[in-house]
């Protein structure tokens, strides 16, 4: 039997390669550092921006992006400085409870002062996705490691799908691809990065349903 590659990484995985001589193993780290949360979290709030326009939604853009995804990735980043989180992808389950704590917090935060300035239908119904999913990703975090890069991809396919149509087939063709980085790292299993696309899917298409987008 064929012994595979060995895994290494330094202390901060965001910013070296593996140590491996495997091509596969640096091609999916790159699609994992591409696909990560922060990141595709940022592609949404900018595809919800250009399909309700940046000029007129700006400050609820920018009020939004602050709240449910600097102040959480900001919380990452100190943890990960003070040595307490061995990487930014908190690759060990018992890493996430604080940090997800923060965000459900600051999810709860931004989708209420959406909410309090009137926002589009569209933006409400991301922040609303993100709320739930926050709060489900903490409670399976408690037994269980869901991926939660496998779930942002999945939302925002299901995102740019609502929004773009089917010129998007890039974005639902990522969805495996992100997936398939996981597992190939031996961050997540298979069921994992499976019931963590289902949660990003669904729960962004039954908010989009609600608001009426």
């Amino acid at each position: 039997m064929t012994a595979q590659p060995q895994i290494k990484t330094h202390p901060t995985e965001a910013i070296h390669l593996p140590e491996s001589d495997s091509l596969l193993l640096r091609l999916a780290w790159w699609i994992t550092q591409i696909g990560s949360p922060p990141v595709l979290g940022l592609a949404g709030i900018l595809l919800v921006g250009a399909a309700l326009g940046f000029g007129q939604h700006w400050p609820l853009l920018l009020t939004y992006t602050s709240l449910a995804l600097l102040l959480p990735f900001g919380f990452v980043l100190w943890l990960l400085q003070q040595g307490k989180v061995s990487d930014y992808n908190l690759t060990q389950r018992e890493e996430r409870f604080w940090p997800m704590v923060v965000s459900m917090a600051s999810a709860l935060v931004g989708w209420l002062v959406l909410r309090q300035m009137s926002a589009p239908a569209l933006l409400l119904a991301l922040a609303a996705t993100n709320l739930a999913q926050s709060v489900t990703y903490f409670f399976i975090t408690l037994r269980w490691k869901v991926s939660i890069h496998s779930a942002v991809a999945a939302g925002l396919a299901v995102l740019a799908s609502a929004v773009a149509g089917g010129t998007v087939w890039a974005l639902v063709l990522a969805v495996p691809l992100v997936a398939w980085s996981r597992v190939v790292l031996r961050r997540h299993t298979l069921a994992q990065t499976v019931v963590g696309a289902a949660i990003g899917s669904l729960f962004l298409a039954f908010a989009l349903l609600f608001y009426g987008v």
